[in-house]
């Protein structure tokens, strides 16, 4: 489990990566039977508030749109 320093909704909060799935990029080298599609690179994540405690009430705020920055975040975070 690891954390991170965000700005949600225009609030400063924290995520918290709860699992993550490494990204395994696409090969296709080779012999079709040993290429391959891209996997992973996705994981579960909560929003805590500065405290380091749940945020229910800031998660309720979030667009999908806030939810997409957020995922791009989190892999950007846990793949560097």
């Amino acid at each position: 489990m690891t954390e991170f320093e965000y700005t949600c909704c225009g609030v400063g909060c924290i995520i918290r990566v709860l699992s993550w799935e490494n990204h395994r990029p696409a090969y296709i080298g080779g012999p079709p039977e040993n290429c391959y599609p891209a996997e992973g690179g996705e994981g579960e994540w909560e929003v805590l508030d500065c405290r380091g405690q749940p945020a229910p009430w800031l998660e309720a705020q979030m667009s999908h749109k806030e939810r997409l920055r957020i995922d791009e975040a989190v892999f950007d975070h846990m793949e560097s």
